[in-house]
């Protein structure tokens, strides 16, 4: 039998945060695209189909939310969305799936990815 392993897209502007991300990911066999901008993960949204994105909330130029809201527009629109936050209670949450607290714990990052590719 074979499965298909979720494709996931993480955007940060922090290249330590795409680092470490995408050897957590690694280490559970995900597939791993990354996005060092808003920008860049539109344009990789726009030539790609993810089963799951990870999106720092605050970065220069487009932001998680505008990430998030274009994404909405798209035929990508039921892709889940995690957004990432130091300040996660400033937030909308109603435009993301799940928003966790930048940084958070391994536990705490598995079970929103849960919350996200199980529902």
């Amino acid at each position: 039998m074979c499965t298909i392993l979720p494709n996931i897209l993480i955007i940060d502007d922090e290249p330590q945060i795409l680092k470490l991300l995408s050897k957590v990911f690694s280490r559970r066999s995900f597939k791993i695209d990354t996005a060092k901008s808003g920008e860049e993960g539109i344009e990789k949204i726009e030539s790609n189909d993810y089963s799951l994105i990870l999106t720092d909330i605050k970065m220069p130029g487009i932001s998680g939310e505008q990430v998030c809201n274009y994404l909405r527009n798209t035929k990508q629109k039921q892709t889940p969305i995690i957004g990432m936050s130091g300040t996660p209670w400033l937030l909308d949450h109603n435009i993301f799936n799940v928003v966790i607290e930048k940084p958070c714990s391994t536990s705490d990052l598995w079970e929103a990815v849960d919350k996200c590719l199980i529902n």
